[in-house]
């Protein structure tokens, strides 16, 4: 198990710098399993229940990062009867062993997170410190294209043995047909489902970048026309080095003033079907495809919620579009479930697969 601890109120009330930690963490070990916030190492009131915890999560973990100022290294060490005595990475981290309940020995990183980001040489040193250390890898992807994700895990529940690697429904609580894979050969394990399934399971560490070197490959690009997303397509692929190869820019088309007078939707359009609606998207495909000069357009139009649902629309209700310079389309609709941030950002990664198919079907 990896722990993530943030020590510090600045982490629960700053979402960028939580994040940022997160992902620190998930790109030196692979995956995240449990988070644990302490604003306060003093031992009183609630606060004794949440150090307890803190203590009996650390003693099962196989790896521990603990985001806190370096001028509170020692007091965290006391406040859980830790040996002080550890190894310095850098002027703002510090490693320090000790044996997990399994009588294994575990590794817990004190990082001044904050200070590290003034220094990024040593921030990168350090993460490059830990990648060589632990040599673990981030989980593997598996997109069934065209089937479940229940039948994907049987067809490969074979292969996942042979190459000593644990498959498993990922997201199971959404509508998403997704597997993940972890530990044993991942490489080889993808290498032998590229061979048998030739793309109809598509296997990635990192699906926005996969689009990306999809993309670049064949000297195309791609825009998007988002309305219920809200500019996550682009987020997401604009976060990876690479992406202004192919992608120049998108359209945020929130309000239907905005469609009509920047993506040239029919007025009658959005009146007779609405703006949730496959003539609507068809429209946003259009003029993205218009605006940008692109090969590809992605467009998304639903009801991410809480209000705004109908019966014929209910909440969750999104309508996902692909088109190319060539005429190709596909539209489809989806009823997504969850509070509005699950809902968009089940929208956004089911866009990007939809492509997905839309692009091996051509490519």
């Amino acid at each position: 198990m990896n722990l993530l601890v943030y020590c510090g109120s600045e982490y629960r009330h700053f979402t960028p710098l939580a994040t940022y930690a997160r992902n620190f963490a998930c790109e030196c070990v692979g995956r995240v399993d449990q988070i644990l916030f302490c604003d306060s190492l003093e031992m009183k009131g609630a606060n004794c229940n949440i150090l307890k915890t803190l203590d009996f999560a650390l003693k099962k973990a196989k790896q521990s990062f603990i985001f806190i100022k370096r001028d509170s290294f020692i007091a965290f060490l006391k406040s859980l009867n830790l040996e002080s005595q550890g190894t310095s990475i850098g002027k703002n981290a510090l490693l320090i062993h000790s044996v997990s309940a399994q009588g294994e020995q575990s590794a817990i990183w004190l990082i001044d997170l904050q200070e590290s980001c003034k220094r990024c040489e040593e921030l990168e040193h350090l993460q490059k410190r830990i990648k060589q250390k632990n040599a673990l890898e981030s989980p593997l992807y598996l997109y069934p294209l065209g089937i479940d994700a229940q039948s994907a895990q049987t067809l490969l529940m074979q292969i996942a043995e042979d190459f000593c690697v644990r498959l498993e429904i990922a997201y199971a609580e959404s509508h998403l047909e997704i597997l993940s894979a972890i530990n044993g050969d991942l490489e080889g394990f993808l290498n032998a489902i590229n061979e048998m399934f030739n793309h109809k399971i598509f296997g990635t560490f990192n699906l926005a970048e996969s689009i990306i070197l999809l993309l670049r490959d064949k000297h195309l690009k791609i825009t998007c026309a988002e309305s219920c997303t809200g500019g996550l397509l682009a987020y997401y692929l604009t976060k990876e080095s690479g992406a202004s190869a192919v992608f120049d820019g998108s359209v945020i088309s929130y309000a239907n003033a905005i469609k009509e007078a920047w993506l040239e939707v029919k007025e009658e359009n959005l009146t007779q079907f609405g703006a949730v609606s496959e003539a609507v998207v068809s429209e946003m495909l259009d003029g993205a495809l218009r605006l940008s000069g692109a090969d590809f357009a992605l467009a998304t139009s639903g009801i991410a919620g809480p209000t705004g649902g109908s019966i014929h629309k209910p909440v969750g209700t999104v309508y996902i579009g692909v088109k190319s310079t060539n005429g190709a389309q596909r539209i489809e609709r989806f009823s997504f479930s969850g509070d509005r941030n699950f809902i968009q950002e089940q929208a956004t990664l089911t866009a990007y697969l939809l492509f997905l198919r839309f692009f091996l079907e051509t490519y």
